[in-house]
């Protein structure tokens, strides 16, 4: 039997590992993080397309733990 430890990847069916993302929306001229939303995706092509789907315009940040994906900027 095998265990999932917490913190280990989950896998897909393809037994490809997901990795874990959080998408932080922005407010305010300081960067203040209103919210974030974790997530999981095969890769950074794949979580920015997930991330972009939930922007709504507004400013956002998708991290991959201690790394920025992106950022993107308040659209009207």
């Amino acid at each position: 039997m095998q265990h999932e430890w917490p913190g280990q990847p989950r896998k897909r069916a393809s037994d490809r590992p997901l990795v874990q993302y959080r998408l932080y929306f922005l407010q305010g001229v300081d960067t203040l993080i209103s919210y974030s939303h974790e997530f999981e995706a095969e890769d950074d092509e794949h979580a920015i397309k997930v991330a972009h789907s939930w922007l709504e315009g507004r400013r956002a940040e998708l991290w991959c733990h201690e790394r920025k994906v992106k950022s993107w900027e308040r659209t009207r």
